[in-house]
């Protein structure tokens, strides 16, 4: 019983690194009030940096980093149309289910 009981607190500890190691690497690699976007998914290629102004605005890539403080949401389509799906403040999508077209800003 107490066998089973440590392999469970080991699987479970080993489930959650890379999610806790993959939080800090995305908050680091997207400042404080910014929205990143990175042309690859894994935050791999060119990376492009937004400020947070509320609006719909096109926008490109298939990582995507919200530390903005604001809710925002990402399209498939342009002008904010199409499949979406939100990320909020201080969340990111290392690999969208489609490339990003465009984004709105939430206030």
């Amino acid at each position: 019983m107490r066998m089973r009981l440590f392999a469970l607190l080991g699987a479970t500890l080993i489930a959650t690194l890379p999610l806790t190691t993959q939080t800090a690497s995305a908050a680091t690699r997207c400042a404080s009030g910014k929205i990143c976007t990175w042309q690859k998914a894994d935050f791999g290629g060119t990376k492009h940096t937004y400020g947070k102004d509320n609006g719909c605005y096109p926008r490109s890539g298939r990582s995507v980093s919200n530390q903005s403080g604001k809710l925002i949401t990402v399209y498939k389509d342009a002008s904010c149309y199409g499949s979406h799906f939100d990320i909020k403040p201080g969340h990111y999508s290392d690999k969208t289910p489609w490339p990003v077209k465009s984004m709105a800003v939430w206030g």
